[in-house]
């Protein structure tokens, strides 16, 4: 098994914590993650196209990656894919068959709940895709393919370096279901180029100062429409593990279904805006929150009258999921640090969930 992470990587080197160290490290895991076999990919994308049924299975942040990558499929190559956590797979046994697929996301390859989805299909007679960062785990053995995300070493129990290179698999994944894998490099290069300019100290001090706006907060909120949505949901995991705020995400167009009611003076609201088809109807969202007293923060390739606060971001519709959920990482360790929590180690948590 070939080794394509340096081992400093296991250390913390200057860094205080794993966890910003891991978020710095996206500028190259990303440029790894695009490094992929040609075949294999090629390989996976015939096995969806030939199943009667395909599903994208994980748990936690791996499961907030498999519903963004619903909508990655929907949007790239016109075909869906029905996505489940993995504690909820064996309620949809009976739909299964020898045809049927699972695609398995994992950064450990070894949480239980999605082992046990393995488990249920393989007896169905049913495909196993597993895309895994730990190439040595139980899941990689037991499937039928294989790709590795190739993120290296992630210490930190938040998921952040798993995560992007997760969602650029799933982005490559589509494109070479519709014979356009090189244009999906090219794409994703051109992403982490983005994300290699954008990952600085002045980036980490403007968002610093979002982080001391929200740090005495006990709650806030996220939204995002289409690709953005689940990225609202992993963002407001990401603020839930290390920092204890109670964070909630929602699709934008849901607020008025309930979920307002929560808003008063300068309550947070987290923003996601991606310059394709969302943008305006998420903008109104934003607005309906604010006229009901919400605070509004931004992160979106521009800038637009309705935020208090504004977190840039560059601009790339296709890959926005990968590039508007690092600003949150980003703020996310900021306010652990703040309110004095160990981002690494955040209470109650494991690295690897290996019990149902």
């Amino acid at each position: 098994m070939e080794i394509i992470w340096r081992y400093e990587e296991a250390d913390k080197g200057d860094f205080p914590h794993f966890m910003i160290k891991e978020i710095m490290e996206q500028k190259e895991t990303l440029y790894r993650a695009i490094n992929q076999n040609e075949n294999i990919l090629s390989q996976v994308a015939e096995a969806i196209k030939k199943a009667r049924g395909a599903f994208f299975v994980g748990c936690g942040t791996a499961g907030k990656v498999c519903m963004t990558a619903e909508y990655i499929f929907s949007k790239i190559a016109k075909r869906h894919i029905n996505v489940l956590f993995g504690s909820e797979f064996k309620f949809h046994e009976h739909f299964l068959t020898d045809q049927s697929l699972l695609l398995a996301i994992s950064q450990s390859g070894e949480t239980a709940d999605t082992l046990e989805a393995i488990e249920i299909i393989q007896k169905k007679g049913g495909k196993v895709v597993s895309i895994v960062n730990n190439e040595a785990s139980t899941m990689a053995r037991i499937s039928d393919m294989m790709i590795p995300i190739k993120a290296g070493p992630e210490k930190a129990v938040a998921s952040t370096k798993a995560t992007t290179s997760q969602i650029a698999i799933c982005i490559l994944l589509a494109y070479a279901l519709i014979n356009r894998l090189h244009d999906g490099k090219q794409i994703l290069i051109e992403t982490a180029s983005q994300i290699n300019d954008m990952l600085n100290p002045r980036y980490e001090e403007h968002i610093q100062q979002v982080a001391e706006f929200l740090k005495n907060f006990e709650s806030l909120y996220i939204i995002g429409r289409g690709l953005n949505y689940p990225m609202a949901l992993e963002g407001a995991i990401k603020l839930q593990e290390v920092t204890y705020i109670h964070a909630q995400g929602f699709a934008g167009g849901e607020l008025k279904h309930g979920p307002i009611a929560l808003i008063s003076k300068n309550t947070p609201c987290i923003v996601l805006v991606a310059n394709d088809e969302s943008k305006n109807e998420i903008l109104s969202n934003a607005i309906e929150v604010k006229a009901r007293g919400g605070y509004i923060i931004g992160i979106s390739p521009e800038n637009a009258e309705v935020f208090d606060y504004w977190i840039k971001v560059p601009d790339n519709s296709n890959t926005s999921p990968i590039i508007n959920i690092i600003p949150i990482q980003i703020l996310a360790y900021q306010l652990a640090l703040l309110r004095q929590n160990n981002p690494d180690m955040p209470r109650n948590l494991a690295k690897s969930v290996t019990v149902k």
